[in-house]
């Protein structure tokens, strides 16, 4: 049976910000979100509204949102990042939550799916997917950050042996939707920031565009 979202409801995703409080000042100097920056800088007069879902300690969402000029909208899970966020970062608009149900009235012109999609229980995938792009405008740009393998498969998360990840190329839901199409895609690994052998390992950004005037009326 899936618990995933029960027991981050529960602890675990108090837990996992915890584990990583150390981390995130680093974050100011993370490749990953600097290539994704490097793509989106000739769009930058677009993109105005900006949402990341899990958007964890903030960092990143701050980085994106101080590069492109944007105003900043985040969803996390745990109670203890969002109160550090709010406090770091005062003009983010954060709220406690998970992607199947947002509770945001706006349309974003960048929504950014920051590595959470791992861990969604799979009866609850689809409607983080539909939530995703509910948010964003047509025209507008979607970013995901996760685990990518050439097939879907599930194992233990490192963690905790209750909980299970799920690995598979989330890009591909959204392109067979007909409404996406691929801006830039870059794998790397926890370890290195170049493709990785071992499947396991393997992580992706992938740049979305939400195409405009691709089904004409008759």
């Amino acid at each position: 049976m899936e618990k995933n979202k029960e027991l981050f409801e529960d602890a675990e995703a108090n837990h996992w910000f915890n584990r990583n409080k150390n981390a995130f000042e680093n974050y100011e100097k993370d490749a990953v979100i600097s290539l994704l920056l490097n793509w989106l800088t000739p769009y930058k007069k677009d993109i105005k509204k900006i949402l990341e879902i899990g958007c964890g300690s903030g960092h990143r969402l701050n980085k994106i949102c101080t590069s492109l000029i944007a105003e900043g909208f985040g969803l996390e899970p745990s109670t203890e990042a969002i109160k550090y966020a709010k406090n770091k970062f005062p003009s983010l608009n954060l709220k406690l939550g998970f992607g199947d149900s947002l509770p945001f009235k706006e349309k974003f012109d960048l929504v950014h799916l920051g590595f959470f999609l791992y861990l969604v229980d799979r009866k609850d995938y689809l409607k983080c997917i539909s939530e995703a792009d509910r948010m964003l405008k047509f025209g507008g740009f979607l970013s995901i950050i996760d685990f990518e393998t050439p097939f879907p498969y599930s194992n233990q998360y490192s963690y905790n042996k209750n909980i299970y990840s799920h690995k598979h190329k989330n890009s591909d839901v959204f392109v067979a939707s007909g409404l996406y199409s691929i801006v830039n895609k870059y794998q790397y690994s926890h370890k290195n920031f170049f493709f990785d052998k071992k499947i396991d390992e393997r992580i992706s950004i992938t740049l979305l565009f939400k195409e405009t005037d691709i089904f004409k009326k008759a």
